[in-house]
């Protein structure tokens, strides 16, 4: 899986100030997923520790999902869903 540029990107609709920029959770979300991804852990591990992060990922989206700032969030919550069950098949 490799990194996408586009997560701290401004949309066309967005200003291209510090005040436009996500938080920095979703690129320590990203990271840790990334790092789940590649640890080789059991898969029961790995799911448990999967919930959490999604868990995580997801309170902090539904906490600025009426913003620009909830974007970033929802587009990692996509990619992170597919990227697992890819890995990590049932």
């Amino acid at each position: 899986m490799s990194a996408d540029p586009s997560d701290n990107e401004p949309t066309d609709n967005e200003p291209t100030g510090s005040a436009a920029r996500p938080p920095a959770a979703p690129t320590k979300s990203k990271r840790t997923f990334l790092g789940l991804l590649m640890s080789g852990i059991p898969p029961d591990v790995a799911r448990d520790k999967f919930e959490r992060l999604w868990d995580e990922t997801n309170a902090l989206a539904a906490s600025s999902m009426m913003s620009a700032q909830g974007r970033p969030y929802i587009a990692l919550l996509k990619r992170m869903h597919t990227a697992f069950v890819e890995r990590y098949p049932r």
